[in-house]
């Protein structure tokens, strides 16, 4: 014997009808908004599950909210400083030379299996007298594939359907509440 829940969306809907277009539209990204900052906490905690991280690793796990579109993106990637102000760089890794990596690009997506390729020295070259005196070639290593993001993935997609509608449901409330609507 199955068993039916029956939900009656009418005031839902009539509260929908009278906000305004720029107030319903509001309402939608406010609730993907907090869906998808839901969605960068669990790749966040699955990035440092996997990889020693920091604050700087961490803001290179972006949520975007698209523009035009009902729907939002939880990404990874790097983001430059400003050259003016120096501010928001995002994303990168400070090795021990003080070089800045994109550790996350490489940590999730990278060569076609994922991580990096393969890395060596280049051979020696030159004169007998001077190879004689330089390094051999040799590996210098490559990194693996952590594949964090495809485990958030695999992990929210059965639950951010449900919770999309219900977070829309209540931010469409709050913004009528908030305009007078009801």
């Amino acid at each position: 014997m199955a068993t039916s829940i029956d939900y009656d969306d009418r005031d839902l809907q009539r509260l929908f009808a009278e906000l305004e277009p720029k107030r319903r539209v509001q309402a939608l990204k406010g609730g993907f908004r907090r869906e998808a900052n839901q969605v960068r906490k669990t790749a966040i905690n699955n990035l440092r599950s996997s990889i020693n991280s920091s604050k700087d690793l961490e803001k290179g796990v972006r949520a975007i909210v698209f523009k035009r579109k009902a729907g939002f993106r939880v990404t990874v990637g790097t983001k430059r400083a400003n050259k003016t102000t120096g501010k928001g760089e995002a994303g990168f890794h400070t090795n021990r030379q003080g070089l800045k990596k994109p550790i996350l690009i490489w940590a999730e997506g990278g060569a076609a299996k994922g991580g990096t390729k393969d890395r060596e020295t280049k051979p020696k070259q030159g004169t007998r007298r001077r190879a004689a005196r330089l390094r051999q070639q040799h590996r210098t290593g490559r990194m693996r594939r952590y594949g964090f993001m495809e485990q958030t993935l695999n992990s929210v997609r059965d639950t951010v359907t449900q919770d999309i509608h219900a977070m829309v449901l209540d931010n469409v409330t709050k913004v009528a509440e908030k305009y007078g609507c009801r």
